[in-house]
């Protein structure tokens, strides 16, 4: 099992079971408790549907969170390194691109690796 899968799941998938949660605790509940009204005895069982659904929902909608905080904390990684080394570097990573003969993307990813950040000096 990877650890990793705690923290990324699909985060559509997690937005559509969000959305649809709702809709199938209304479903549910309501025909158990049309059921409960139909077969009544006294006790209203249908209660402890509703509140098996409702931690259903709860926990759809702190999946959703968590995706969303997720992919948020993603998007601010990504504007950092962007603030970081963004325009100096992609005009660096072009004119390497276009000099000479066509690069294969193994050596676009040692170029990466080897390449320095803005403003530091080679090790």
């Amino acid at each position: 099992m990877n650890p990793l899968n705690i923290l990324f799941h699909n985060p559509v998938s997690d937005v559509v079971r969000a959305v649809v949660m709702p809709f199938k605790f209304v479903f549910v509940v309501g025909l158990c408790g049309f059921i409960n009204y139909m077969t009544f005895n006294g006790i209203w069982w249908v209660k402890w549907v509703a509140f098996g659904m409702g931690i259903a929902v709860l926990a759809s909608w702190a999946r959703l969170i968590k995706s969303l905080l997720v992919l948020a904390v993603i998007g601010a990684i990504g504007y950092f390194v962007y603030k970081r080394y963004g325009a100096e570097a992609k005009a660096k990573y072009d004119a390497w691109r276009n000099e000479g003969a066509p690069k294969q993307p193994a050596n676009a990813v040692q170029f990466a690796l080897t390449s320095n950040a803005p403003g530091t000096s080679p090790a």
